[in-house]
């Protein structure tokens, strides 16, 4: 690393940075003192550095260690150049819900977070109670937009990975939770490219949101990738309502059952299910 001294007997690093900060982040599920996803490992992309975090320990009120809890709120050291890429992994389950700030005394320090997640539950990137949606579909890249780095929160979803990747700023708070949301994956027999010279990601989500009387714009598309044909999907409520969402879910799957959801290719596997904040599949159909 440039401007940086190797100290061999600290094990470290002395470096001089102008973009320093300081990432702190916790979990704020109700097991926050009682489930361990740690340690967490940050990496900066291009570089050697990995360090290894664990969560606070809280004495409680007696005295030293009594409690046996610890907190799930952890901080890191960023160097918040412009371009700079962290990856966090956990060696336990990440919280379902996080909060991620970042705080330096250079104002322009920032830096792009990724998480890789064990599943693809989707999920929400927030910023003063307001939901940042993914970064546009790109036809050409065959997934979500890169991020460019223009504002705090911006964000994406990159399929078959699980990887979630938000920007944060300086002074800036986001909150990540899962989303409630109808998770379908179909397996259709189909080529990639047919299926994007046939409208891609556009024409699909027109076909199901006319299937099930719904707007495009609540279903997301996750993934797209080979083996026949695999597209990875989600439908939101557009009011937020849990009984709306499990309507239009009992509406797909009736569709499904007795094949009358045209996607424009034969299906060959359907695999769907509820999922809500609270991360529990409350019904599912597998074909």
């Amino acid at each position: 690393m440039t401007n940086c001294e190797r100290k061999e007997s600290q094990n470290a690093y002395i470096c001089k940075r102008e973009y320093l900060g300081i990432l702190t982040f916790e979990s704020t599920d109700e097991d926050q003192e009682d489930r361990s996803m740690q340690p967490i490992y940050v990496k900066l992309q291009g570089t050697n550095m990995n360090n290894k975090l664990n969560s606070m320990m809280d004495h409680m009120w007696d005295g030293f260690y009594t409690g046996q809890k610890r907190m799930s709120r952890f901080q890191s050291v960023l160097d918040g150049t412009k371009g700079n890429v962290y990856d966090l992994s956990y060696t336990g389950s990440p919280a379902k819900a996080q909060t991620f700030v970042f705080h330096s005394q250079n104002k322009a320090a920032s830096a792009t977070i990724r998480i890789a997640y064990p599943s693809a539950v989707s999920r929400n990137v927030a910023k003063d109670g307001a939901i940042i949606e993914y970064n546009m579909w790109d036809e050409k890249l065959r997934q979500y937009g890169p991020i460019l780095q223009t504002k705090c929160g911006e964000n994406r979803y990159m399929g078959v990975v699980n990887i979630l990747e938000f920007y944060i700023t300086s002074d800036c708070e986001l909150k990540v939770t899962p989303r409630d949301a109808i998770q379908t994956l179909v397996r259709m027999e189909w080529t990639l490219d047919a299926f994007f010279a046939d409208g891609g990601t556009t024409t699909f989500m027109d076909r199901v949101a006319a299937s099930l009387g719904i707007h495009a714009s609540t279903i997301k598309i996750v993934s797209v990738y080979e083996g026949s044909l695999i597209v990875n999907y989600e439908i939101q409520s557009p009011a937020n309502d849990l009984s709306d969402l499990y309507a239009i879910q009992e509406k797909q799957k009736q569709l499904y059952l007795t094949n009358q959801l045209n996607l424009g290719a034969p299906l060959l596997d359907i695999s769907t299910a509820t999922h809500t904040q609270k991360g529990v599949a409350t019904d599912s159909l597998n074909t």
